[in-house]
């Protein structure tokens, strides 16, 4: 029987449990459809701050990434010494200030702070999840529940990424975001009191400041995980770059579907997710085969999204099919965290994994403004109801950038080393 900190048996603890996990979990839902907000609304925010191009809208939503993808080398040290309740609560409550911050304003600067804010909360998310599913669930049960919340995070995108459509074209865009800074205030008071670090409360794991800086360097020394960094960068842009910010804004343009039907096609790139990445994981650990399904999931993805791009009279089914496509072979990006583990040989797991997660999301902070700043530059974007419109061959262009990425994944394959395999059982 479990005990808390205090010392007392507690019938319910296992019930319990999956109450504190959960609301870790909420969290992790609740940030994943705050990266989403700027693609979702595009068009309404565009005109809200000015109306602004495609290279400021990029450079504003990018600033998420700004905060997330260097926070994740001290979040797991953080977590350690604090425990996962104090700084999830305090997460939660700097991205309900981010989200406040770029509700309430129309300077692009105070809205570019907000995101920040946002992102460096959200930073805190995932790990603390992985931290109280190790203190609060037996170890065989780490992998499933693990898989289980990343799924719970795409499936949650799926309904915002629908929800906030609707919201804002019945209820106007300004409620959606007033709504997020609502449900982020009640989600920060859940959070201080339903969470609990572990059944015996908090234990800090104080390593100096030196010896983990150390660690990393080792780690960012390591040619084999920039490489592999670099490949799940590459893979993650279905999430970054069209999941989360362009890609809704190019199917109302090109594909002409109205802002309910964008959404929901784009919503299918997160569902591919949420089925593809437990499965490419377990197929992965079971088969021990690591290359193979990077190569596989990167060139199958090449072709959805390049049908999706260049193909003429697509039906809206045929679409979002193809997105679920490209959703579902490029969330083969998980395995590379594993495959710098194996491949850098550093003891330290976590260490690896913030390394490797950092380089991946770094991907976001330079494809996103990127794509905005090919539409500008080969684009001729014309004003329409004081809003910037793009070309179909605009789109065409700066999005150019997945399908290339996924073909230098499919050729980087050939430069990996399989070393999983050699350690199955």
């Amino acid at each position: 029987m479990l005990k808390l900190k205090e010392g007392k048996n507690i019938k319910g603890v296992h019930l319990f449990s999956i109450m504190v996990i959960m609301a870790g979990a909420l969290f992790y839902c609740y940030e994943f459809v705050l990266r989403i907000i700027p693609g979702a609304l595009q068009s309404e925010l565009s005109i809200a701050f000015g109306n602004i191009n495609a290279t400021i809208f990029g450079q504003m939503s990018a600033y998420y990434y700004h905060a997330y993808s260097p926070m994740q080398l001290p979040a797991g040290m953080l977590m350690d010494r604090y425990g996962p309740r104090r700084l999830l609560t305090f997460a939660c409550f700097c991205c309900t200030i981010g989200s406040l911050m770029f509700t309430n304003t129309h300077s692009i600067l105070m809205a570019s702070i907000g995101r920040f804010f946002v992102g460096f909360g959200s930073s805190f998310a995932f790990v603390g999840v992985l931290t109280l599913t190790m203190n609060w669930l037996p170890r065989h049960l780490f992998s499933l529940v693990v898989g289980l919340v990343t799924t719970l995070g795409m499936l949650g995108i799926v309904y915002g990424e629908i929800k906030i459509t609707m919201m804002s074209m019945t209820l106007g865009w300004e409620y959606v975001l007033y709504t997020m800074v609502f449900l982020g205030a009640v989600l920060t008071v859940i959070l201080f009191f339903v969470v609990r670090d572990g059944p015996q409360g908090h234990v800090a794991h104080k390593q100096p400041w030196p010896d983990f800086f150390r660690q990393v360097m080792a780690v960012l020394a390591s040619y084999e995980v920039w490489l592999i960094g670099f490949v799940g960068a590459c893979l993650y842009t279905s999430l970054s770059v069209f999941g989360e910010l362009w890609g809704k804004g190019y199917l109302e343009q090109v594909h002409h579907l109205d802002k309910l039907e964008a959404a929901k096609a784009v919503s299918a790139v997160f569902l591919g997710w949420a089925f593809g990445a437990p499965a490419w994981g377990y197929f992965s650990d079971n088969s021990g085969r690591r290359v193979l399904p990077l190569a596989v999931g990167a060139a199958v993805s090449f072709l959805c999204i390049a049908i999706v791009l260049y193909a003429q009279n697509l039906s809206f089914f045929s679409v979002s099919l193809l997105l679920f496509g490209y959703g579902l072979f490029s969330s083969v990006e998980i395995i590379v965290f594993i495959m710098a583990k194996e491949s850098s040989g550093a003891k330290l797991s976590g260490t690896v994994f913030a390394v490797t997660n950092l380089i991946v999301t770094l991907g976001g902070v330079v494809f996103q403004p990127l794509v905005g700043k090919l539409l500008d530059m080969f684009g001729d974007s014309q004003m329409i109801n004081n809003l910037h419109v793009y070309t179909s061959a605009d789109y065409q262009i700066a999005l150019s950038i997945l399908p290339i990425s996924l073909l230098l994944v499919t050729i980087l394959a050939f430069f990996l080393k399989d070393v999983g395999r050699n350690k199955v059982v």
